[in-house]
């Protein structure tokens, strides 16, 4: 499946987050970015890193305008002991059908799971940084700009 295209129209969604408590993307709009953070699965090797590492840089991207999100299908009682264990201070959404996911493109080729994706939306609403995998935290901020949601010229 194809990652959601920069500049695209961010699907909105509403999903739980792990303290049971509703989350919109629309919420956010014109306040401050949401890094959408899709993997697999809690308490993997791979995504425990992944989101490790958003946690250790979390300043930097607040300081930047830019609300970390994690979301998979894993369930509410799992992402808050995930949470804990890890010390993670941003939310982490159920998406316990992969709906959202699915949405932006975040699917295995084939279609089964969740596929690990990194997807930025602006202030705006439009997709402003979309990659598979699990960029460092330095490529996307090197793509921001502080005063607006246009993406950085290619170098």
């Amino acid at each position: 499946m194809t990652l959601i295209e920069v500049g695209a129209e961010a699907p909105d969604f509403s999903l739980k987050n792990d303290e049971g408590e509703n989350f919109h993307l629309t919420d956010l709009r014109g306040f401050v970015r949401a890094m959408l953070i899709f993997y697999p699965k809690d308490f993997t090797p791979g995504c425990t890193d992944q989101l490790i590492q958003v946690r250790k840089n979390i300043e930097p991207l607040r300081g930047a305008g830019i609300e970390p999100i994690g979301v998979n299908p894993d369930d509410a009682q799992s992402h808050k002991a995930f949470c804990k264990e890890h010390g993670l201070n941003f939310d982490l959404l159920v998406d316990e059908d992969a709906r959202v996911a699915y949405l932006y493109g975040a699917i295995k080729p084939g279609g089964e799971g969740i596929q690990r994706s990194v997807v930025i939306v602006g202030k705006d609403g439009k997709i402003i940084f979309a990659e598979h995998g699990a960029p460092p935290w330095q490529r996307f901020m090197s793509v921001m700009r502080k005063t607006d949601d246009v993406p950085a010229p290619a170098s």
